[in-house]
This record gives structure tokens, C-alpha cells and sequence, in this order.
């Protein structure tokens, strides 16, 4: 009998460390029963202010969405099943930004308007409404509808004095008041889309325009959206981009579907496992994948980029699952992919609508690919900053002086804006995001041959130049892009300068960096590395390096005579037009969190183990209930 409690209490000491081996069920993606019968999204962006009639939909617009037309305008089927209605990155009536802002929170008159303007009368629901009735007259279909959803706009705390909305004066650093204006928000659209009585539409639900959860007390007033909707019958459905803060655990927060974006077509690389990282992690975690594209996808690059996307939904479960589509705003991608005469372009609209309908095949990926693209760029899973100056070499542009491109600054208060002007050669590889150590080159502020560039003064002529180094930033959720087209050239007067071989780009998840390395020592005083901007609206560059190696000595000689490639009348930057930010990019939607959510303990493990521990419980009763009665 103690032989065979001894072994029961063994297999129970036993059983937790054995269900640690247990591999973790999949969660299951969102597909069309988790809402309502629909599954392709089709985010449709009203609301830019700065841009010609609000940027506004009219029933010509939407046709190319609600029905798939063939090269000669005719409707040959159905498209998007359903319509998401959400405002573009610009500046409400009181000019606070609709996205989140907490140093510029939106106030009462932005709500007001965005409502006003996604029901204007003709425009936008009032156009889809049109639309789909012209698709399905079309079609000779009297019963389909399309699915709506409409936006949930952010309460930012920091609008103590937001306004007056439902007759109340609402100030949000109370919660009551955030809750009020959410709760407001929601009868508002649900009230103006009832009274117009749509014969062709369906409301299914809201979504939460914030990419990420951007403070701990957000989950309160998202469970407390959640739980109003799903009063009404309505779902609420979330997009975060890449990894945001709480996509592990979004059904925490009370969505009925969440759908991860891939940010693939704004990183600074094709990088061509992206998209498959994304699917696994959709699918570790129970989302589905934000299908995205913007107007370069007319280009080798980008169409290849955008292929990579398809590719990555039809050899996973993503084809399959809720599908959301990001395109940019009026007149969005799809649209002008349907009308044109270029063969590659139209094939985004027919690829897309082969993938929404799962009709999609490998062959038809593939017979359009266009040839790799060599871009000189290398991707590794770590850079390491603390590599990037390497031993046994002489950093001699520490400290040293330089010109540079004017540095970014609109007044927004981060710490990247406070500049010495030393940022470049004072030795510091930044560490931290947004921070002083950073210069910001943007779009806006650009040399006058229209390049980003630097040019470090050595202080005299080196015969001994042998390492070339630079460190970026690479973080697409801020707007910051990847240096593209790099060349270093090197003079000895300032005045004429000449070519090196083109230096070698490196690029992790948030940082790149070039290394030029020669075994041939260079002769210059002065070192220029000028470079364009892939992906986003700014290059962050921390640090500027020329170096020599320690030890080296190099006879004293004449540099050779060389031909000038180019010649600097000056370094100074040349101020171009304004600044033009792209309201629907992903890439400047919101200024990210920087950590991540910790991962949720994985529950299928968990629920076995009660379910043994509770059947070993149960064994070891019975046999202890039998040991009592035999020895009675």
C-alpha cells in the first residue's frame, strides 16, 4: 500500500513539470462567423480637412470596391463585403490632430465635425449606400448587404476643457467623462445611421482608431465600449500595427476580432520574412492579417512587396480568415489600380480580388513577380550598438566638426529636438528612441541637389582612412525610415570630391547602420555620406564615424590627382517646400510605445493540468478510502 502511494505522489510531483512540454494550442484566427458573415474589410478614410472636398467618397468612387469591374468598367461580381469609415491623420476644426495626441488632444468641435462629415448627404455612407444598390442592380442580387463599422475617436486625457457633447461639458482627466463621450460617440453614429433608413446597408460594429494601447487605464474604457456594443448587438474590432502594445492580449480588452498589420510595405527593406513572422504571430495569438499598400505600389519594388503579402495570406490561414484592407485614402489604390492601362498595376485589383474571394493560387503569384531587386542591404535579428565601433580602430572624427542637413524641428517638445549640433561626431551610438542624441533629417529639409547628408572636417588631410561608419534609427510606427541610396565621398579641399565604393547597409527591427571598411588606406580631409529616405517621412542618424587603425603607419605622400565627380559650392541645406505629411500612412499614424506587453501565460496547458491534478486528486482518495477499509 505505501509502494503505492509513493508512486502516486510521485506521477502528481511529476505531472507540472511534464505539462511544461505540452506544446501550446494555436488560437483560432477571426473568420466570418466571428463577424456577423462578413470578412473583408475595406477601410475606407474620410475626414482630411487639408485636402480637396474632405476627401470625401461619391457613388463613383466606391464602385470599383462594392462591385470587381473588368478592364472595360463592367460589374462582373461583388468585392468588399464591408466598409470601415475612419478619418485620415489630419487636423480637426480646433486643430488637434483626430489620431492621438496627448499634447494636442482633440476637443468637442472635432467629434462634431467627423460625425457631420461621414453622414454628409450624398457622400461617403449616403455614396456606399448608392453604390452597392448600382452593384446589386447590377448583379441581379435584391438580398446582399454591405457591413459598416464606424470609429471610435480617443479621449485624450490631457483635454480637461474638451467641450460640450449631449448637452454636458465633459473634462477627461475624469473617467466618467472619457466613458460619456465614448458611450456618445456610439448613439451618435448608430442614431444618424438608423434615421437614414439604408436599404442596402448593415451596421455591424465600431472600431478603435488607436493603433496600441496607449495607457493602462485604456482597458477600462474599452471593456467599457465593449460591453455597451455587445448590448446592441454590435461587435468592436481593433487593428494594431506590428508587435503594438497589448496585441497579445487584445481579447482582454473586450474586441470580437483583431487584425495585426504585417508594416511590411513601410519598413526600410523587403524584408522577405516579415510578412511570415507576422502570420505566426496572428496565429500564436488569435488574429488575422491587415492586408496594406500605398501609391509606390505601382513600382517593381513595392509590387513585389505587395506580393509578398498575398503570398504570406495564401500559404496560411489568413486567406481564409477576416480580412482588412489598407490602401490609402481617396482616391485609394485599388481604385486607381482598376482604371489603369498599366498591366503590373491592374493586377493589384485582380490579385485582391481573387485573394478575398479564396481564389487565389500560387501560380498566379508567381507568373507576375518581377525579378529580385538588389537593394545592398543585409538583414540581421541584432545590430548590437555596442558593436558598432569596433576594437583596434582610431575614431577620429570624435569631437570634430561638421556640416549637416537642417535638423527637424516643429515645436512638438520631444527630446530629439534639442540640438547642439554635436550630435554627429560626439562619440554616443543612441540608445534610446526620440531621444537628444539623435539628428532628425526629414523630407522637408533637404540640400539643394535634394539629398540628406552630413560632411564631417577631419581638421586636416589623413593618409590613413580605412573604417567608415554610420548608426540610424529604423522605427516605421514614428515615421522614421531607412537611409536609401548611401554614397560616401572624400576631398582633401573641401571642393572636389571623389566616389568611394558603395559602403554595405545592416538593418535590424529598429536600427541600421552602414560600414565601409578598405584594406587601402584613403587620403581626405574632409568625408560626405549622402543618402535619400526609404519608408518614411524622416532618417534619424546618431553617429557620424571615420576611422583610422590603431598602429597604422603610412608613409607621408601626396594625395593622387582625381578627376571631380562633384563639386560643393557649399554645405549648407536648402529648406524645400513644406512639409506634406501623408494623412492614411501607417507609417506616421502614431508615435509608438517602446515596450512591449509581457505574453500572456498560454491557457491550453493550464486547463490540462487542473483536469490531472484533479483526476490524481480523485485517484489518490479512492485508494487511501480503500487502504482505510482493509485494514478495518
Amino acid at each position: 500500500m505505501k509502494r503505492i502511494l509513493s508512486v502516486t505522489l510521485l506521477v502528481l510531483m511529476l505531472v507540472p513539470a511534464l505539462l511544461c512540454l505540452w506544446p501550446a494550442a494555436a488560437a483560432k484566427v477571426p473568420t466570418a462567423e466571428d463577424l456577423c458573415g462578413y470578412e473583408n474589410v475595406c477601410l475606407t478614410y474620410t475626414f482630411r480637412r487639408s485636402g480637396a472636398d474632405n476627401g470625401r467618397h461619391y457613388e463613383k468612387d466606391l464602385l470599383p470596391y462594392t462591385g470587381y469591374l473588368d478592364t472595360e468598367g463592367n460589374v462582373k461580381d461583388f468585392f468588399f463585403d464591408s466598409y470601415l469609415f475612419l478619418p485620415c491623420m489630419d487636423y480637426g476644426p480646433s486643430g488637434a490632430r483626430m489620431h492621438l495626441d496627448e499634447a494636442n488632444p482633440t476637443k468637442a468641435i472635432d467629434w462634431t465635425s467627423y460625425v457631420d462629415d461621414t453622414f454628409a448627404k450624398g457622400a461617403n455612407v449616403d455614396a456606399l449606400e448608392k453604390a452597392f444598390g448600382t452593384t446589386k442592380a447590377a448583379l441581379g442580387n435584391t438580398d446582399k448587404k454591405a457591413g459598416v463599422f464606424f470609429t471610435l475617436l480617443y479621449p485624450g486625457k490631457g483635454a480637461t476643457n474638451f467641450g460640450t457633447l449631449g448637452g454636458r461639458s465633459l473634462n477627461f482627466s475624469k473617467m466618467e467623462d472619457r466613458k460619456f463621450a465614448v458611450k456618445w460617440m456610439i448613439d451618435e453614429q448608430m442614431a444618424r445611421f438608423e434615421q437614414a433608413g439604408y436599404q442596402h446597408l448593415d451596421l455591424v460594429g465600431f472600431y478603435w482608431l488607436e493603433e496600441y494601447i496607449a495607457a493602462g487605464d485604456d482597458a477600462e474604457i474599452l471593456k467599457y465600449a465593449a460591453d455597451y456594443l455587445h448590448s446592441k448587438g454590435l461587435k468592436f474590432i481593433w487593428i494594431p500595427w506590428y508587435q503594438a502594445e497589448g496585441y497579445q492580449r487584445w481579447e482582454s480588452f473586450g474586441f470580437d476580432v483583431a487584425c495585426m498589420q504585417p508594416n511590411l510595405m513601410w519598413i526600410g527593406y523587403n524584408d522577405p520574412a516579415r510578412v511570415k513572422n507576422s502570420v505566426a504571430l496572428s496565429e500564436k495569438y488569435g488574429l488575422s492579417m491587415e492586408m496594406e499598400c500605398d501609391g509606390r505600389v505601382y513600382t517593381d519594388e513595392y509590387f513585389a512587396r505587395y506580393l509578398n503579402y498575398l503570398d504570406g495570406g495564401l500559404n496560411s490561414s489568413m486567406m481564409n480568415a477576416v480580412k482588412m484592407y489598407y490602401q490609402d485614402g481617396k482616391t485609394a489604390v485599388y481604385y486607381q489600380a482598376c482604371y489603369s492601362k498599366d498591366k503590373q498595376f491592374r493586377m493589384v485589383y485582380d490579385l485582391t480580388y481573387k485573394y478575398a474571394t479564396k481564389t487565389l493560387k500560387q501560380s498566379d503569384i508567381d507568373s507576375v513577380r518581377p525579378e529580385q531587386i538588389e537593394n545592398g542591404y543585409v538583414v540581421v535579428d541584432d545590430i548590437g550598438r555596442n558593436s558598432l565601433k569596433e576594437d583596434g580602430v582610431d575614431w577620429i572624427s570624435i569631437g570634430k566638426k561638421y556640416t549637416a542637413s537642417t535638423s527637424f524641428v516643429d515645436g512638438n517638445g520631444m527630446d530629439y529636438q534639442n540640438v547642439d549640433g554635436k550630435e554627429l561626431t560626439d562619440g554616443i551610438i543612441a540608445s534610446k528612441a526620440l531621444s537628444t542624441d539623435w539628428h532628425a533629417y526629414h523630407h522637408s529639409l533637404l540640400d539643394r541637389d535634394g539629398k540628406m547628408s552630413v560632411t564631417v572636417d577631419l581638421g586636416e588631410v589623413r593618409n590613413d582612412v580605412t573604417h567608415i561608419y554610420a548608426h540610424f534609427d529604423n522605427r516605421l510606427q514614428s515615421g522614421i525610415g531607412s537611409p536609401a541610396g548611401i554614397t560616401i565621398r572624400v576631398s582633401d579641399d573641401g571642393r572636389i570630391f571623389r566616389a568611394l565604393p558603395t559602403p554595405l547597409l545592416i538593418m535590424d527591427d529598429t536600427d541600421s547602420c552602414i560600414k565601409f571598411v578598405t584594406e587601402e588606406p584613403i587620403t581626405a580631409r574632409y568625408v560626405k555620406m549622402t543618402f535619400g529616405v526609404s519608408g518614411g517621412a524622416f532618417v534619424f542618424c546618431s553617429e557620424f564615424l571615420v576611422g583610422v587603425k590603431e598602429g597604422t603607419v603610412v608613409e607621408e605622400s601626396k594625395p593622387e590627382e582625381s578627376k571631380p565627380e562633384e563639386s560643393i559650392e557649399t554645405e549648407e541645406s536648402g529648406e524645400t517646400e513644406e512639409s506634406v505629411e501623408t494623412e492614411e500612412s501607417v507609417s506616421e499614424q502614431s508615435v509608438p510605445a517602446i515596450s512591449q506587453a509581457e505574453k500572456p501565460a498560454e491557457e491550453g496547458p493550464v486547463l490540462w493540468l487542473w483536469i490531472i491534478l484533479g483526476g490524481a486528486v480523485v485517484i489518490v482518495a479512492v485508494i487511501a478510502v480503500l487502504a482505510v477499509r482493509k485494514k478495518k
